[in-house]
């Protein structure tokens, strides 16, 4: 696979914002089940809406939805739209899967993704193509049907080693190019790219990123950029799509109602404590707190009882009042002695 000759670079804000957003999602991990379910069946329906919209699939999102999720189809519209929507929906699925195995990419990963997107829709889903392609606008001709394996297996390799140097974003976006530039299939190239773009995402804990239909024009012109070796516009789109990725697990973290835990920065305002000290008692274990990726989490409970055995000259400071007792046999009770 050709890749440029120096790493791209994306917009400098837009980078530190991924990068902040990451690390402050790492924080919440691992969410609880439930939250990832609901997560997931929104994006299943909306990456479906919006990759297929790109491609010309005139189902709306809610016609979408009702398709994936009820088997309910509405008058008006081809049945290759419908197994469009149902097709990429069990793609999803199985790239969820491949992701939660630490699948590696491969080239079977690829040619069984492209047979679920386009099953029933193609004569041979799953095959590379056979006859030589254009791509409509592009300045570029996709490589002749008898490269197309030799250079599938360059764009595997680059995508696992070689382009592990680059950033996350901006290698998913190089790769993104890349695949579509080989164009290896008569049809279902887009589709499979963006399903490839975000398992590359998401191997590395990124959300899915969404490039949306209302981009469609932008995002064509980014890839036409990526033709002549400028990567710039392409990584920022890439990068807008997965700062909105990320905004909507933080959304969801933000509100579940079931956590108690919070991250100290949030609940030193609510108990008159800096986040600092909240730290400094939990590495003191007189706080009971637990570490989300690079961050501690307690909970105000938890700080009411350290403040009541504060406030109890009976009980040492920030002690447990269980750990006061000492069983017969309890090899700690060596230490009292």
């Amino acid at each position: 696979m050709a890749h440029p000759p120096s790493i791209p670079r994306m917009n400098a804000h837009l980078a530190h914002r991924i990068l902040t957003k990451k690390a402050q999602l790492d924080g919440y991990r691992p969410l609880p089940a439930e939250v990832m379910q609901r997560l997931n069946d929104d994006l299943r329906v909306a990456f479906t809406y919006h990759s297929n919209a790109i491609e010309g699939n005139t189902l709306t999102l809610r016609e979408t939805q009702l398709v994936i999720e009820y088997g309910m189809t509405a008058g008006g519209h081809p049945l290759r739209e419908y197994l469009e929507a149902t097709n990429h929906a069990g793609a999803y699925g199985q790239l969820l899967d491949l992701v939660r195995l630490q699948t590696p990419i491969t080239q079977e990963v690829i040619l069984t993704l492209h047979r679920v997107t386009m099953a029933k829709i193609l004569d041979a889903p799953g095959d590379m193509r056979q006859v030589p392609v254009h791509i409509r606008g592009a300045a570029m001709t996709p490589p002749a049907p008898h490269l197309i394996d030799r250079y599938l297996r360059e764009w595997v390799q680059w995508v696992n080693e070689t382009g592990r140097e680059y950033p996350t974003v901006v290698r998913a976006a190089v790769a993104h190019h890349g695949f579509e530039a080989i164009h290896p299939f008569v049809d279902g190239n887009g589709r499979v790219g963006r399903l490839l773009l975000n398992f590359i995402l998401m191997q590395d804990g990124y959300p899915p990123a969404i490039i949306e239909r209302e981009w469609r024009a932008e995002y064509i012109a980014a890839l036409g950029a990526a033709d002549a070796g400028n990567y710039r516009a392409l990584a920022d789109l890439v990068g807008r799509a997965v700062e909105i990725g990320l905004d909507r697990f933080l959304e969801a973290c933000v509100i579940m109602p079931d956590d108690p835990y919070q991250p100290l920065a949030a609940l030193a305002p609510q108990v008159g404590f800096s986040a600092n000290y909240l730290g400094l008692l939990i590495r003191g274990r007189k706080l009971h707190g637990i570490k989300r990726g690079k961050l501690w989490y307690t909970t105000l409970d938890e700080i009411a009882r350290y403040k009541a055995e504060v406030a109890d000259p009976e009980h040492p400071q920030g002690r447990p009042r269980h750990e006061l007792l000492r069983l017969p046999g309890d090899p700690s009770a060596k230490l009292d002695r």
